[in-house]
């Protein structure tokens, strides 16, 4: 017995000094990691350069937000592209907000995990040498769990090396040949109560692939077309008019989605014009019988 509890102890302490070393010495894992990132490190004064911010991430993400910041004196912001983002929802699309910040939402319905997931690019002019840092402010990701978890992220920021120009042509990242419309989607009429005092209003989005969505328009009936963003209160209330949703990427190419009527027209708005025809008609006879009394 002596013997059996002897030769324990001696396999006990080697596992417990093992697991001691994994739980304190060995950093612990985060489940997901935003970077930005480029194969271009260096670059001459008045080049181009396109720079992804990505998510890396070994548990399910369905949310994620955040800011990039850059040196206004180095860099110049000339293009933002999202086309092919693992973002299928924006709620706030990658935007400038300054000459030196970007600003991003979104959602991805269904979550994504996996390695160098892009959530959009970054298009930008160098002015003048130096060593500058891109960073990744107030990011958060959110875990695919039903409860809005907050995951735990690590950042990765970018260093870039600019030189000095020389008589070479500058570098110019090429333009992206689109010609693509944005993919099919299914628009929804949506009432909730505490969302525009419980009235009817229209949720949508779709992706681009290409060049990226730049903006929707939507007609109601025979109304003109208007700019909108989803969710996009409905001027008809009574859902007797079709809609048309018009979203259109940053090449030109425009995607058509109507949405039938969901009511009948009311009778009194079937016979609408006839209605003020006949009103016309008898104010002009109206004032013809008075002019010839007169």
């Amino acid at each position: 017995m002596f013997m059996l509890k002897n030769n324990l102890l001696k396999i006990f302490w080697p596992l417990l000094a093992i697991s001691i070393f994994l739980l304190v010495l060995v950093p612990k894992g985060f489940a997901a990691e935003m970077s930005l990132n480029s194969p271009i490190k260096e670059v001459r004064a008045g080049d181009q350069l396109e720079i992804f911010l990505l998510l890396n991430t070994k548990e399910g993400i369905n949310a994620l937000e955040g800011k990039v910041a850059f040196p206004k004196d180095f860099l110049q912001l000339k293009e933002i592209r999202e086309g092919n983002s693992i973002i299928n929802f924006w709620v706030e699309s990658p935007k400038a907000i300054s000459a030196t910040e970007i600003i991003f939402s979104g959602i991805i319905p269904g979550a994504y995990q996996g390695n160098n997931g892009l959530i959009f690019s970054l298009i930008f002019q160098c002015h003048k040498e130096g060593k500058e840092i891109l960073k990744i402010k107030e990011a958060r990701t959110l875990l695919n769990d039903g409860l809005g978890t907050q995951a735990e992220l690590s950042i990765s920021d970018f260093t870039l090396n600019v030189l000095p120009s020389t008589q070479a042509p500058p570098v110019v990242v090429p333009g992206i040949e689109d010609n693509e419309p944005p993919e099919l989607f299914a628009p929804e009429i949506v009432q909730d109560p505490n969302i525009f005092k419980g009235q009817y209003f229209l949720v949508f989005s779709t992706k681009d692939k290409g060049s990226g969505i730049d903006y929707y328009e939507i007609r109601e009936g025979k109304r003109h077309f208007v700019i909108a963003q989803s969710p996009y209160l409905l001027l008809n209330q009574d859902l007797d008019e079709s809609i048309i949703i018009k979203a259109i990427d940053k090449s030109g190419n425009i995607r058509l989605v109507t949405l039938p009527a969901q009511k009948a027209l009311s009778w009194y708005k079937k016979y609408a014009k006839f209605i003020i025809i006949i009103g016309v008609v008898l104010v002009l006879l109206l004032i013809r019988r008075i002019i010839k009394d007169i």
